[in-house]
C-alpha cells in the first residue's frame, strides 16, 4: 500500500528591511499579507483599488512589496476610521432614540392630562 500523499508548503524567509523597496512578490503573497484569496486580491486589482503589477509576463506577475505594504497599511488606517465613524453614528442614533422616546412620553402625559 503507497504511503499518502503529504504537501509541502513553501517557506519563505522574510525580506529584509534593506530590500522592501525593491523586492517582487506573487499574487499568493499579496493576498495572504492581508489573509485574503488569491481571486479576492486579483478583483481589487483589475478594479484598481490594489497597486497594478509592475512585472506582467505570461505566469509571471509580480507586485513592488513597498507597493503592497502601503496597500494593506491604508486599508486597516481606512477601516479604523470607518470603525470610528460607525460609533459615532451609532451614539447620534441612540441619543436620537432616547430623545424621541422622552419627547412620546410627553406627548401621552399632555394627552391623558387634557382629557
Amino acid at each position: 500500500m503507497a504511503a499518502p500523499k503529504t504537501t509541502r508548503q513553501k517557506l519563505r524567509p522574510p525580506t529584509p528591511e534593506a530590500l522592501a523597496d525593491v523586492a517582487l512578490i506573487d499574487a499568493t503573497d499579496c493576498a495572504a499579507a492581508g489573509g485574503m484569496g488569491v481571486s479576492w486580491w486579483h478583483d481589487e486589482v483589475r478594479a484598481g483599488r490594489a497597486p497594478a503589477p509592475v512585472v506582467r509576463e505570461p505566469r509571471c506577475t509580480r507586485w513592488r512589496l513597498a507597493d503592497v505594504r502601503a496597500f494593506w497599511i491604508a486599508r486597516a488606517e481606512q477601516s479604523a476610521n470607518s470603525a470610528l465613524i460607525a460609533e459615532r453614528m451609532k451614539a447620534q442614533a441612540t441619543k436620537a432614540s432616547h430623545k424621541a422616546r422622552a419627547n412620546r412620553a410627553a406627548a401621552v402625559a399632555v394627552t391623558a392630562t387634557a382629557g
